[in-house]
């Protein structure tokens, strides 16, 4: 599958979860390659500005109070002991490398996919768009499931191979698997049905 972008304006940027705790080098859920794919995201950003086009940032974020938590605590020890995704705090604020601009969408959100329970629907279909262009953390994980939640919404996906990054995974009963090996198997499985995989290279021709 591969879709145009005819119309700029029409198409929207999504990065997803691109927060201190993901991306800063150190941060308790620290994603190296989040951080090796920053230059990747800085070009994607440069040229959606450049066409005016929507560009809207996700967080990942949960109240102290843990009213919002669920099964999230569970399985991630961070959230589960608030060192990391702490509404309020230094952690979820966008990595101030890539720091939305002026006039750039935030949206908060408290499991893996943009789409549930927040408004980015809302703000997509109150703009005309039918595009989404998805970068961010973790692969496999919030944008997979974004990417999915869009599909299934028919908004077409452009996921971005080389502007998505995931970690490496420990064998939890199933075997383990390399950061390398997991984004393989994800945009294998995201090219079948679901999305078109594009380089950023691809996705700054398209827009030009």
């Amino acid at each position: 599958m591969r879709f145009s972008i005819e119309d700029p304006k029409r198409a929207a940027l999504l990065v997803i979860d691109m927060e201190n705790d993901f991306v800063r080098p150190g941060a308790p859920m620290f994603v190296p390659m989040a951080y090796d794919m920053l230059p990747n995201i800085k070009r994607l950003l440069d040229a959606c500005r450049e066409k005016e086009m929507t560009i809207i940032y996700t967080a990942h974020v949960h109240g102290k109070d843990r009213g919002d938590m669920g099964l999230m605590a569970d399985f991630w020890a961070p959230i589960g002991s608030q060192t990391a995704l702490v509404d309020g705090t230094e952690g979820v604020e966008i990595y101030q490398e890539i720091a939305p601009k002026e006039g750039e969408l935030l949206i908060k959100k408290h499991r893996y996919s943009a789409f549930y329970n927040t408004d980015l629907e809302t703000q997509l279909r109150n703009r005309g768009i039918d595009t989404l262009i998805i970068t961010g953390t973790v692969t496999n994980m919030c944008c997979e499931s974004t990417a999915r939640d869009a599909q299934f919404r028919d908004y077409k996906v452009i996921f971005v191979s080389d502007a998505n990054g995931t970690m490496d995974h420990p064998d939890l009963g199933a075997g383990s698997m390399s950061a390398e090996e997991v984004q393989k198997a994800v945009l294998t499985s995201l090219s079948f049905c679901i999305a078109e995989i594009a380089s950023t290279e691809e996705v700054i021709k398209k827009l030009r």
